[in-house]
């Protein structure tokens, strides 16, 4: 370091003032241990500046481990030198890309410091996560997220169940990338007030019920199901905190799970990654979109494959008058225009409707200059009216994203949506956050 003025006050600054500016030198991410990223990097400018950094604790309070190059001696010292603060911690093994390595080590010096585990990810494989999940339950009072990547944990039917994890008191957050068997790990579901459970094939939606029975908590659920259950089907208490749900469904049998399952609470539902027939899910979700208790803010769905009645799905939106966003996916052109349609008929459609989002499927090759003209006209329309009723009665729609269509794209489409630009600027005059294309 310079023998200067400016180098020389820096030095003289308290040691802890010192300690407050490094930790704001701390990686934005976890990442792993670098020389070149702080807190090892400050360990390396002078003698001073390394004592203050190995005695500052919160400098060390998170270690991503995913290299067997990171040797057990630098991840005992860095969690040492954090003492008794809560930990960040996350350790990363390829599980499918064959650079699978001997965590054992690693795994064993986090045991260690569990009492301190505030957040955790593990991705790590079977044999590893078997081998800390199947001892006595961890001391784990400071435990508020855990998030486990290995493989299927659906394979333990019939053997004890794995309890490491059972006294995380503090545990509000899990999220699974696995097959889950919700038997096969003993959690503290009740106090649990998010849950996400994501894998190649979807969980079995009789054990997403099960896991719903135990879970009253809930605020917010992500998960991929299918419905593919041959046993009796658990019926779910009314879920009165749960305001957000997202579900990825590859077949239309998991809709069954809504005759099941109660969510007075549910204010975003999101259906952006349901892979079967528009119309089907159409159909499915009209009972339970029509009880008087469901109250939604925010709906995305993806209306894909064979196409619903433009009048049944209208017939689905009025059903939710609350809604102030509404973001289609894959959407056709027409179900797109009937809802700009009914947009500006003064009816009482969406009133509160303040967000409106779309992303249409373009097909055939006709409807670029057939059908996608009137869709801008239509919406042109409904975003005026809009405008112009009265608040008292109707919400004005202050933001608009029409892109990320999908299908046919000719030069007609970009000659289009270029012509329709001094409207789309009267529009932005008007107040109106409007997106049309790629900008």
């Amino acid at each position: 370091m310079p023998d200067d003025d400016s180098t020389s006050r820096i030095l003289d600054l308290p040691p802890e003032i010192t300690a407050q500016i490094f930790i704001h030198c701390l990686p934005l991410d976890l990442d792993p241990p670098s020389l070149l990223t702080a807190p090892l990097l400050l360990g390396q400018i002078c003698t001073q500046w390394r004592t203050i950094a190995w005695q500052t604790p919160a400098l060390w309070t998170a270690l991503k481990v995913d290299s067997a190059r990171i040797p057990i001696t630098l991840v005992e010292g860095w969690l040492g030198r954090a003492g008794t603060l809560p930990l960040s911690l996350a350790i990363a093994v390829s599980l499918w890309q064959g650079e699978e390595w001997e965590c054992a080590g690693v795994i064993a010096v986090f045991k260690r410091y569990s009492s301190t585990w505030r957040k955790v990810a593990l991705e790590i494989p079977w044999e590893a996560f078997e081998s800390l999940a199947a001892e006595s339950p961890l001391d784990l009072p400071l435990l508020e997220s855990l998030a486990i990547w290995t493989e299927d944990l659906d394979e333990l039917d019939g053997a004890p169940p794995l309890r490491a994890f059972r006294d995380a008191h503090a545990l509000r957050k899990l999220s699974v990338v696995a097959n889950l068997n919700p038997n096969a790990l003993e959690f503290p579901w009740t106090q649990l007030t998010s849950f996400e459970c994501h894998n190649s094939g979807g969980m079995d939606y009789r054990d997403f019920l099960t896991i719903l029975q135990h879970t009253p908590n809930l605020v917010e659920c992500d998960a991929a199901i299918y419905g593919d259950s041959e046993r009796p089907l658990p019926d779910v208490p009314p879920l009165t905190s749960l305001t957000s749900l997202a579900l990825e469904m590859s077949d239309v049998e998991a809709m069954g799970l809504f005759s099941h399952i109660t969510l007075p609470a549910l204010q975003i539902f999101d259906l952006s990654r349901v892979l079967f027939s528009g119309r089907k899910l159409v159909e499915r979700l009209r009972p339970f979109l029509s009880n008087p208790d469901c109250r939604l803010r925010e709906l995305v769905i993806r209306i894909d494959g064979d196409r619903p009645e433009e009048a049944d799905f209208i017939q689905l939106l009025e059903a939710q008058p609350s809604l102030e966003k509404l973001d289609l996916c894959e959407g056709y052109l027409g179900l797109i225009i009937a809802l700009c349609r009914r947009l500006c008929d003064g009816s009482a459609f969406l009133p509160r409707l303040s967000c409106l989002c779309a992303s249409p499927a373009i097909y055939p090759v006709s409807e670029i200059t057939e059908v996608f003209p009137v869709m801008l006209d239509a919406l042109d329309d409904a975003l005026h009216a809009r405008s112009m009723f009265s608040p008292d009665c109707f919400v004005k729609i202050r933001k608009c994203v029409i892109s990320d269509w999908s299908g046919v794209r000719t030069d007609d489409l970009d000659t289009i949506v270029e012509r329709f630009r001094p409207r789309q600027r009267e529009l932005v005059a008007l107040g109106i956050d409007l997106v049309v294309g790629d900008e």
